[in-house]
């Protein structure tokens, strides 16, 4: 049986395949008997772990001791829990976003330098995430995997400032509906590698079934990447936008951060991603009728 913690997120929202789905008023993860009972009592022998506080870059930077404590807090307990159980797999999503890099990220440098203070707790954060799976791997025999995710968007998103793609969708939404200016900060040049949460369904449901035996972190993303100008103009043309778009340059420079996908797909060489601009247009096509606009 499979278990999913973390249900109403942005990735785990995407899951259909797991046998029972918890979020945070289900089972509270901040409760380690608690915890403990829903996986025993539901026969979970695979567990999912998507669970994490999400915020945006202003609150998160604000509040780095906050959202260290209280990810690392739950993490601590569904690996333990995990082990009181005797689970024989844990799949803990993590993400490349807050890692430090220069050039293109592969797994062998993934720590080779100190994030940036605005991301330190988020960094360290995931860092956990790759210690816990390795020791409880040696330890208690749980095979442990941490696919690291590339820049996630998709459907179902309850939050506006989950993700650049969400950010951006949500400022043309309003300014179709308050016909007004759309106002985005930088020069639009940073490039980065997208991932559609219909694709991470897909993976997360191979690595339950396979018998994948790479326990070590290792980076999930579709070879495309692009700028946030070319994902404007994507949704200029698939808004059929006729307003007017500034960029306030001031202060900014381009922050191109690319990550290569030559593990997973050594491990995975057939997996087919959604093109970009495709899973760009249904995901504008779930906003606007979630809108009304």
């Amino acid at each position: 049986m499979i278990g999913l913690f973390g249900s109403n997120g942005l990735v785990g929202s995407h899951i259909d395949f797991a046998d029972f789905k918890f979020d945070k008023k289900s089972c509270d993860l901040h409760d380690l008997d608690k915890i403990t009972k829903c996986i025993s009592e539901n026969n979970i022998n695979t567990i999912i772990n998507c669970a994490a506080y999400q915020r945006n870059h202003k609150t998160m930077s604000e509040n780095q001791a906050d959202h260290f404590h209280q990810n690392t807090s739950i993490n601590l307990n569904v690996y333990k829990a995990g082990e009181l159980c005797k689970v024989k797999k844990i799949i803990s999503v993590s993400s490349i976003n807050a890692i430090q890099g220069v050039g293109v990220v592969v797994e062998k440098y993934l720590w080779k330098n100190n994030p940036s203070d605005f991301c330190y707790a988020e960094s360290h954060k995931n860092r956990v995430l790759h210690i816990l799976s390795k020791l409880y791997t040696e330890q208690y025999g749980i095979k442990c995997i941490t696919p690291m995710l590339s820049n996630t968007y998709g459907l179902n998103v309850e939050k506006k400032d989950n993700g650049v793609i969400p950010i951006l969708i949500c400022k043309f939404i309003d300014s179709i509906k308050n016909k007004t200016n759309i106002e985005l900060k930088g020069n639009g040049r940073s490039s980065r590698n997208f991932i559609y949460g219909k694709d991470v369904n897909k993976i997360l449901n191979l690595l339950s079934l396979d018998d994948f035996s790479y326990t070590e972190p290792f980076i999930v993303s579709s070879n495309e990447s692009a700028s946030v100008r070319e994902i404007v103009e994507i949704m200029v043309d698939h808004f059929n936008y006729k307003g007017k778009i500034n960029w306030d340059t001031k202060g900014y420079t381009s922050d191109t951060k690319l990550c290569s996908n030559d593990l997973f797909r050594s491990h995975f060489p057939s997996f087919k991603f959604t093109r970009l601009e495709d899973g760009i247009k249904e995901t504008i096509d779930y906003f606007v009728e979630k809108y009304n606009v």
